[in-house]
């Protein structure tokens, strides 16, 4: 299995693995008692030992006894041959019973190691074999709520045979419950995870009163006071204080002997070593100040499926069963941790941990165990059949209770981020406590690429949001100190502009004379990628704040930034490859435009807008005049003041220019049906092509040829935005290519037109004027006249 255990801790091990059992995962016994009243509804009082014809009776009273297989429950003789009565028809009674009974309920927790203050028994069924009555090896279910054993009690009867064998790990016994002095009763206890089986009664009857042992809630973490170990305690409280003072070192996994459910995980219903382990475990966790929690580890592993020496290619349900299979080369794992216990019963929401490398203990307990899950993949390409399989085991895990963050971000900075939220939160959450987990959590944020920034796409948006938490942790906690620290440190280096609207909080909390600084060293590294997110971020900064002339200064800084940084952000190519695969450079959009130069107007930073706005009107591929710039310019003319400025005239006559001489006249109606085809391969076929283009008059043309000519002619269409629609005529030998001209260039044309003049109409609206005067009044006069054009053809 593909697991690295904790090889340098050894020495823990050994404590753990040394550690005295409380008890056992069996235990049995015999002995003469003051005998029970059993009435058994249709059969009466049983007579002990109990007659054959009484036995016989008994038989004819019941039913035949299931066995549970999966979620199912199976009736078959060949896995199970026994008769069961239910507890509601068989009654216990005798005014010595309860003393009785109580002797033999505390033999057996002390024996399982149960603390028999906390016991309960509850009867389950009367069970009764005839000769050659058997159980196959089988595991109990839980069949109630804090079932820990189970306690299976023989009535006396003549027979010989029944014996009861129950396993665990690589243990063994093998149980004599047979019982035939009138007096006498013999007991069985083992829990119920424990692989036991009935042997076949070979002569006469054997009658069981089974019962299921459950364990009531208490205030103790382990069933039975363990023996003293105070050395141990000790050692192993030294190596955690190691594990504390160690960065590289998080956490300590210790596998549990038995099973246990997720539902059924808790301190109190931990058997017999498992329970020995988990209270030395608590009294070393308390002196070294960890934390300790019980789990669920899970581990998957898929990989080539191999049966023998061979691999196997093709697999189906009928074919070789797969527990006979086994998993060659491992082409994944994963393992983690979750169903969290604390010891006083408490579920903290602490998700999925990963298992970290050397954190498993005891060396190779997984390496013979059987899978809980596993499934077959069919072969696939190049891939035969692949296996995989998962496992679900309880531990014990234990970590210093300082690095509870480190460990609970070792699953994502965003899980990390939610659960000092609401560690936060908390009603008796002091305010040290805040100020450690915040700081802490900023120290150990994921920034650079050794430490996985950026993020893989997959996980892009959970930091994003991650980020955003973060940001309205720090303005509920607002601590300005705080809140600096992580803007400078780690949205100066993540910054995507999705955390503007909760990064102007942080702001607002750290004031203009702190965010100053900070803000502007954002925009210098920001504004040539993200152009409309940092200036969105400077226009709203301040917005509302009483200490407006103190946060304009900011953003005058700011703004110089922008406009020092706009030449290059302009020249430099707009499509560079971005090793991390996150969004490219952002066009200069209207949005740009419109923020830059209603800051300007307002910050008094004319000369640097006026150079601006000649720099944008050079790169026209930046900003497109004919698109982006009438949209800003509808905006900005709101703007008091500004339409009378330099820039704003410059950008205005720019779009203006354009405008006009693509679209001062309607598009003209084609004149005949030639095309324009600047189709670049000169094979036949394509030039046979051309010439249909050329021609004014036909406006389809056949093309039989077999289907690779066929894709080439379609390629060379659509690669070059020829006006034809094309179809395959499967008919006759070769299929023809069919094609037809189309309108579609003057279609688009006209919607191009139909817009052009839309946005001349904004210009018109907002055409540049000084003191109510019209500038640039040719412009102007053109606007009107093809605007007047486009309404003469309607």
């Amino acid at each position: 299995m593909d697991i690295v255990y904790g090889k340098d801790r050894a020495d823990v091990e050994q404590l753990l693995l040394a550690i005295d059992r409380p008890g056992d995962y069996c235990v049995h016994g015999r002995s003469l008692y003051l005998m029970p009243r059993v009435v058994v509804d249709g059969v009466g009082a049983l007579s002990f030992p109990v007659p054959d014809a009484q036995a016989r009776a008994l038989v004819a009273a019941a039913e035949r006894a299931p066995y549970g297989k999966g979620p199912d429950t199976r009736v078959d003789t060949t896995v199970r041959d026994c008769w069961q009565i239910d507890a509601a028809r068989v009654k216990i009674a005798g005014g010595a019973w309860p003393k009785t009974f109580a002797r033999i309920l505390a033999a057996a927790g002390a024996g399982l190691g149960c603390p028999v203050e906390r016991l309960d028994a509850r009867l389950y069924k009367l069970l009764v074999y005839e000769p050659g009555g058997f159980f196959a090896a089988h595991r109990d279910t839980e069949k109630a709520d804090g079932m820990v054993a189970t306690l299976s009690i023989s009535l006396p009867a003549a027979g010989a045979g029944g014996e009861l064998v129950v396993r665990h790990r690589d243990r063994e016994m093998v149980l004599d419950m047979h019982a035939d002095e009138p007096s006498e009763l013999a007991f069985a206890a083992f829990y119920a995870d424990c692989v036991h089986e009935t042997r076949p009664v070979r002569d006469g009857h054997r009658l069981s009163l089974v019962f299921n042992l459950c364990l009531r809630a208490g205030d103790t973490q382990t069933p039975v006071r363990p023996p003293d170990h105070a050395e141990r305690i000790t050692a192993i409280t030294e190596r955690l204080a190691g594990l504390r003072a160690d960065a590289a070192e998080d956490k300590l996994v210790w596998l549990l002997e038995h099973e246990y459910t997720a539902a059924g995980l808790t301190f109190d219903a931990l058997k017999n070593t498992d329970a020995a382990v988990a209270q030395v475990l608590a009294q070393a966790a308390a002196r070294a100040d960890c934390v300790l929690h019980a789990a669920i580890l899970h581990v998957r592993v898929h990989g080539d499926a191999r049966l023998g020496e061979e691999y196997v290619d093709s697999w189906s349900p009928d074919d070789t069963d797969v527990d006979d299979m086994e998993i060659d080369e491992v082409y994944d794992s994963s393992h983690w941790i979750d169903g969290w216990v604390a010891p006083n019963g408490d579920r903290p929401p602490l998700g999925e941990v990963p298992l970290l490398p050397g954190e498993l203990l005891p060396r190779d307990a997984l390496d013979d165990a059987d899978p809980d899950e596993q499934e077959m993949h069919e072969a696939t390409g190049n891939e035969g059949v692949t296996l995989e399989r998962t496992y679900h085991r309880a531990a014990l895990v234990i970590w210093p209770r300082t690095k509870t963050l480190d460990v609970v971000a070792s699953q994502g900075v965003d899980c990390a981020v939610a659960w000092v939220t609401e560690e936060c939160t908390h009603e008796d959450a002091a305010a040290d406590r805040i100020e450690r987990l915040v700081s802490r959590l900023i120290e150990i944020w994921p920034i650079d690429v050794r430490r996985g920034w950026p993020p893989e796409p997959d996980r892009r948006g959970a930091e994003e949001a991650a980020r955003a938490d973060m940001l309205r942790l720090l303005a509920a906690v607002a601590d300005p100190a705080l809140a600096s620290r992580f803007v400078s440190r780690v949205v100066h280096v993540q910054y995507s502009g999705a955390e503007n609207d909760d990064l102007l909080a942080v702001l607002d909390l750290i004031g203009p004379r702190g965010a100053r600084e900070l803000l502007v060293e954002l925009v210098k590294d920001h504004v040539a990628k993200r152009p409309q997110d940092t200036l969105a971020l400077l226009r709203e900064i301040g917005a509302g704040s009483p200490a407006r002339d103190a946060w304009r200064d900011t953003q005058r800084e700011g703004l110089r930034v922008v406009f020092e940084a706009l030449p290059a952000a302009l020249e430099a190519k707009r499509k560079d490859p971005d090793p991390w695969g996150t969004p490219r450079r952002q066009p200069l959009g209207e949005r740009f435009i419109r923020d830059l130069f209603a800051l300007a107007r307002r910050c008094d930073l004319r000369d640097e807008a006026d150079e601006a706005a000649r720099l944008i009107v050079r790169h026209p591929g930046s900003a497109p005049p004919d698109r982006t710039l009438p949209a800003a310019l509808r905006e900005l003319h709101r703007e008091e003041g500004l339409a009378a400025t330099t820039a704003y005239g410059s950008l205005w006559r720019r779009a203006t220019d354009v405008l006009l001489a693509r679209s001062s006249t309607p598009p003209a109606e084609p004149r005949d049906w030639s095309i324009a085809a600047d189709v670049v391969c000169d094979c036949d076929l394509c030039r046979k092509l051309r010439i249909f283009c050329q021609d004014p008059v036909v406006r389809e043309a056949r093309f039989p040829v077999r289907q690779d000519l066929r894709d080439h002619l379609r390629l060379a269409i659509e690669r070059h935005e020829l006006d034809l629609d094309h179809e395959t005529e499967r008919r006759g030998r070769p299929y023809s290519l069919v094609c037809t001209k189309n309108r579609a260039s003057h279609k688009r044309r006209n919607t191009e037109y139909i817009g052009d003049v839309s946005r001349m109409r904004w210009l018109l609206e907002s055409a540049p004027r000084r003191d109510e005067t019209e500038r640039f009044p040719a412009e102007q006069e053109r606007l009107r006249q093809a605007i007047a054009a486009a309404e003469r053809i309607r």
